[in-house]
């Protein structure tokens, strides 16, 4: 129980002395992997595999909570997608694999909790931002954020002479006019 908890806190001490919740559910070794990692030595080379950095595992996308298999304790699913703030998304627990060819001790297929509830779809806010205020007026931003019906609204009525043009170059910059179904922007990376 001490070795457990000493490789516990060796290994994550830096998320134990941070108090604020972002850091503490971005972890993704959790106490019932770390007891099952009987292979690990704390003076090897070789990382935890759920201690790996991101760009070293692949993981499944957060599913809702209706389309998790029942049988599956360990993943927890989202309740809605997406949030006005990053504070105030759901958290999800998802499965993750090592990538071929990395090494790593433990097991290769792990449960990396705290992932965000988001989904991406190809919306990029500058890309909306432009149709917005060249293309508005014919309702392409709609169009292409998803709003099909409100889009030929749009175009039928050349965006109400300008106003509903304005209106929404006003809400995407306020930031209340996002993608449809709970999509969330893209970066640019």
């Amino acid at each position: 129980m001490k070795l457990r908890l000493f490789v516990w806190s060796l290994t994550f001490s830096l998320c134990y002395q941070c108090s604020c919740g972002m850091f503490e559910s971005s972890m993704t070794c959790s106490e019932e992997y770390l007891g099952n990692a009987t292979d690990f030595v704390p003076s090897s080379p070789l990382v935890l595999c759920c201690a790996l950095p991101e760009e070293f595992y692949e993981c499944e996308a957060p599913k809702e909570v209706g389309m998790i298999n029942p049988d599956d304790t360990e993943i927890k699913g989202c309740d809605k997608f997406g949030g006005e703030n990053f504070e105030d998304v759901d958290r999800a627990s998802v499965r993750c694999t090592v990538l071929d060819g990395v090494d790593c001790s433990g097991n290769m297929t792990f449960v990396k909790r705290g992932v965000p509830c988001l989904r991406y779809n190809g919306y990029y806010f500058p890309s909306a931002m432009l149709y917005a205020v060249f293309l508005g007026f014919l309702g392409v931003d709609r169009f292409c954020l998803g709003y099909t019906c409100l889009g030929l609204a749009k175009l039928f009525t050349l965006g109400c002479l300008g106003v509903w043009w304005v209106v929404d170059v006003i809400l995407l910059l306020t930031g209340n006019f996002t993608p449809n179904d709970d999509f969330s922007w893209d970066h640019y990376y």
